[in-house]
C-alpha cells in the first residue's frame, strides 16, 4: 500500500505542500458492546462508545497543512491481573480491525495490541500468534502496561498488580518472543520504572521501543520525581532502538494548552526530549480520545504541534509527524504482508 505523497494532499499549505501525519497513538472502544472496567467509570459515562468514524470526525479538525494518512491503535485493555476482571483481548484486536478495515484505502493502519508478557511461556505465544491471525497481518506491536508506583495510586493503572515485571525473567522472554516476530514494544512505566526498563532494552537491540505519553512525567510531583524523569530520558535515549510519543502532555502539566505558562513548560519539556533523541526518534500522537476528556481539541492539539515544530526544518517535521512512527511500527513491512501492495 502506497501512502499519498504531499502533491496527492486536498490539505495544502501556503507554499502548496501537506504535511503527512501518521497518528500512532489512539484508541476505539464500545462499552455497550465490550464492557471495559479498566477504562474507568467516568469513561462509561462521559463516552460510552467511540468507533472509527467519531475518529475520523475528529481528525478532520486537524490544521493545515497536515493530512492523516496512517494511523496506530493501541490497547485499551490496560492491565490484566490474576483474579481480576477477565477481558479478551483478542476480541479486541478483532474488533478494532473489523473497525479500521473499511478505511484501509485512504489510511493504511497498525495494531498495538495487549499480551501479558511475564505469564506462561505457551499461554502468551499462543495468544501473540492469535492477534497475528485476527489482525491479518496489521499487527505492529503489543503494549503491557507497567504503571505502577507502590506508594501513589495515581500512578498505578488497573490490574497492574506490581512494579516488578521489568525485573522479570519471564518478561525478558516475552520481549525475545517480540523480536522473533519482528514486533516493537510500547513501553509505559513512570519514571522510577525507567532504569529497569534500559536494563531490560539493552538486551534487545533489534526491537523497536516506543516510549508512551513523554514517559509520564507527572504533574504535581516534587522536583526529585522530574530529575528523576530526566534522568531516565537520558539513559532511554543512549539505546538507538528507543523511540519517544509526544502525547499525553496534559499529565505532565494539565491545562497546559489554555495557560500560557503551562504552555511554554510542556513546550520546553517537548523540546528537550526532542534535543535528547532526535526528531528521527521522537514522534507526536493524538492520543485520542483520552486527551478529548480533558477538553483539548484535536485542531488545538496539532496547531501546538505544528507551532513548537516551527523552526524545524521539512525532514526533522516530515520525522515529528509522520516518518519516525512508520520507522518504528515498521509499517511499510507490515501493510505488505497485509495486502500484497508497495510498502508505504
Amino acid at each position: 500500500m502506497q501512502f499519498p505523497s504531499p502533491g496527492q494532499q486536498s490539505k495544502k499549505s501556503s507554499t502548496g505542500s501537506a504535511i503527512p501525519l501518521c497518528d500512532p497513538h489512539f484508541h476505539l472502544w464500545d462499552l455497550h458492546n465490550r464492557p471495559n472496567p479498566n477504562l474507568g467509570d467516568a469513561t462509561g459515562h462521559l463516552l460510552p462508545v467511540y468507533q472509527a468514524a467519531d475518529y475520523l470526525r475528529d481528525m478532520d479538525e486537524l490544521p493545515e497543512p497536515l493530512q492523516l494518512v496512517s494511523r496506530v491503535h493501541v490497547e485499551t485493555i490496560v492491565g490484566q491481573m490474576e483474579g481480576g476482571e477477565p477481558l479478551d483481548t483478542v476480541d479486541e484486536t478483532r474488533w478494532v480491525y473489523s473497525q479500521l478495515k473499511p478505511t484501509e484505502v485512504q489510511q493504511p493502519f497498525g495494531i498495538v495490541a495487549y499480551v501479558h508478557l511475564a505469564r506462561d511461556a505457551i499461554e502468551r505465544a499462543k495468544i501473540l500468534e492469535q492477534h497475528i491471525e485476527v489482525s491479518s497481518g496489521r499487527l505492529c506491536g503489543v503494549r503491557m502496561i507497567l504503571n505502577h508506583h507502590p506508594d501513589n495510586p495515581d500512578l498505578t493503572w488497573p490490574q497492574v498488580e506490581h512494579g516488578a515485571f521489568l525485573r522479570s525473567t519471564l518478561f525478558r522472554e516475552g520481549i525475545a518472543l517480540l523480536e522473533d516476530h519482528n514486533l516493537s514494544f510500547d513501553l509505559s512505566c513512570n519514571p522510577h520504572q525507567i532504569m529497569d526498563a534500559v536494563d531490560v532494552f539493552r538486551e534487545f537491540p533489534g526491537v523497536q521501543v516506543v516510549v508512551n505519553h513523554l514517559g509520564f512525567l507527572h504533574d504535581g510531583e516534587n522536583d526529585a520525581h522530574e530529575n528523576l524523569w530526566r534522568r531516565g530520558m537520558r539513559a532511554l535515549a543512549a539505546l538507538p532502538n528507543i523511540h519517544m510519543k509526544l502525547s499525553m502532555l496534559w499529565f505532565a502539566r494539565d491545562g497546559f494548552h489554555q495557560d500560557a505558562d503551562r504552555e511554554a513548560k510542556v513546550r520546553s519539556l517537548v523540546r528537550e526530549v526532542i534535543d535528547l533523541f532526535g526528531c528521527n526518534r521522537c514522534m507526536f500522537a493524538s492520543n485520542y480520545p483520552v486527551d478529548k476528556f480533558n477538553k483539548i481539541s484535536m485542531g488545538d492539539l496539532y496547531s501546538l504541534f505544528l507551532a513548537w515544530s516551527a523552526d524545524f526544518s521539512d525532514t526533522q517535521r516530515a520525522d515529528l509527524f509522520h516518518n519516525t512512527a512508520v520507522r518504528a511500527y515498521n509499517l511499510g513491512e507490515m501493510s505488505r504482508k497485509a495486502t500484497g501492495n508497495n510498502p508505504l
